[in-house]
Parts: structure tokens; C-alpha cells; sequence
């Protein structure tokens, strides 16, 4: 089946579209869609333009950006800040490779210092031996270009305001602050513009002290000790 060329475009919106995915009322000559703003009912704000030198990987042609799609999963797991976390049975069987999740899902983040004789992961590498930080990440990661993996930190280090506060507390560690140190992610929902969300379900999975009485159950901040 040839779906042709996407050149249609909402006349609210500018999505882009397939003739085939018009409205089933409209005709080939005058044709409306739909799916994306439903007739203007749905205002999103402008995507932000992400960091010139992202960009450039995504839509380049060079060898590094070859590279980088070739392996993007890879580089978005070596510099992740949490762990992916479920309740999960996977299916087994030929094809595509499927899993089913129970309940809610959730991620998981560690201390902020890794214990005594265990590798460092995902948020503690921004802030554990950062003289070695690469090193570590290709320990976790193998065979990933170190170019683009340095490159890449220095976007998050510009642009990302988690890894900045993970910087941020690095730095109170190699002055020798006192231990008693750590980081609240606060569960503000006044904003909600989609960018770098604490998290919206009702439930954290967390340690908590105390009886619990205290806490709004629906306002829970996550705090991050060494």
C-alpha cells in the first residue's frame, strides 16, 4: 500500500498530514483533518528549538550523527538520571519482543554517592569521580563515541536544570561540606509546561519516616541523600 506523499497541512495548526488521513466528510479537493487540534479546539505551545549541536545529530548526515542514531538508545541510557521500573512479564515468542506492565510505572533513583565498592549509575555519575565521568559511563556503556558523549554532557550541563542541581551538589562535595548534604526535587504543580515534571501520579514509592500523617498524599517531594 503506497500512502503517497505527506503534504497536507492543517489550516489551523500546520500539522502535517497523509490525503488518507482526512476527515471522511471532506473530499479530495477541499479536505480537513482533525487528529491534531480539532479544529483549532486544541492550542499547544511552540515545541522549544532544542540545542544546536542536538539538532545536528538528529538531522545531519554526518558520520558523528550517523553514529549517534545509529546508537541513540544507548546514549539516552548512559545519561539517564533514573531507572525505568515496573511490574513486568515479558511475552515470549517470535517477532517483535513485547512486555506487559502491572500496575503503575515508575523510576527508580539511587542515592546520590554510590556505597562503598559498587560501580556508579545514572544520577551519580554526574556527581561521582567527575575526573573520571567518561570512564565511568563507558564501564556502564561500551563502544559509545567519546566525543559525542562529552559533547552531549556539556548540552545537559547548559540546558538541563536536573543535571545542573546534580553539578551543583558535586561541587558542595569536593569543597568537603559536612555529610549531612542532599537534594529535594520539589513536587511543585503550580507550572506544568511539560518540561522537566516532578512526577504527577498520586503514588511515590519511597522510604518514609514517621507515621506519614503529615504529608499530603498527593504532593510528595523527593528528596536525594548521599
Amino acid at each position: 500500500h503506497e500512502l503517497g506523499r505527506m503534504n497536507q497541512t492543517c489550516i489551523h495548526c500546520g500539522a502535517k498530514f497523509w490525503m488518507e488521513e482526512k476527515n471522511r466528510n471532506t473530499s479530495l479537493a477541499s479536505p480537513a483533518f482533525s487528529t491534531c487540534c480539532a479544529h483549532a479546539k486544541v492550542r499547544l505551545p511552540r515545541l522549544i528549538d532544542p540545542p544546536p549541536y542536538l539538532l545536528n545529530l538528529y538531522t545531519s548526515s554526518d558520520s558523528d550523527a550517523v553514529s549517534f542514531c545509529k546508537n541513540i538508545r544507548r546514549y539516552n541510557n548512559v545519561l539517564a538520571c533514573t531507572s525505568f521500573g515496573a511490574d513486568i512479564n515479558v511475552i515470549a515468542g517470535q517477532g517483535i519482543s513485547d512486555f506487559c506492565i502491572h500496575g503503575q510505572v515508575y523510576h527508580r533513583i539511587g542515592s546520590l554517592l554510590p556505597e562503598d565498592g559498587i560501580q556508579p549509575k545514572f544520577a551519580q555519575l554526574y556527581i561521582y569521580d567527575f575526573e573520571h565521568e567518561n570512564a565511568n559511563r563507558h564501564n556502564v556503556m561500551p563502544d559509545l563515541d567519546d566525543a559525542i558523549l562529552r559533547n552531549l554532557l556539556n548540552v545537559l550541563d547548559e540546558c538541563n536544570p536536573y543535571i545542573q542541581n546534580f553539578r551543583h551538589v558535586r561541587d558542595l562535595i569536593q569543597t568537603n561540606v559536612p555529610d549531612e548534604i542532599f537534594m529535594v526535587i520539589h513536587a511543585d504543580r503550580t507550572r506544568d509546561s511539560c518540561h522537566y515534571n516532578a512526577p504527577s501520579a498520586s503514588e511515590v514509592a519511597a522510604i518514609m519516616f514517621g507515621d506519614g500523617h503529615d504529608l499530603h498524599a498527593s504532593n510528595h517531594d523527593i528528596v536525594l541523600r548521599l
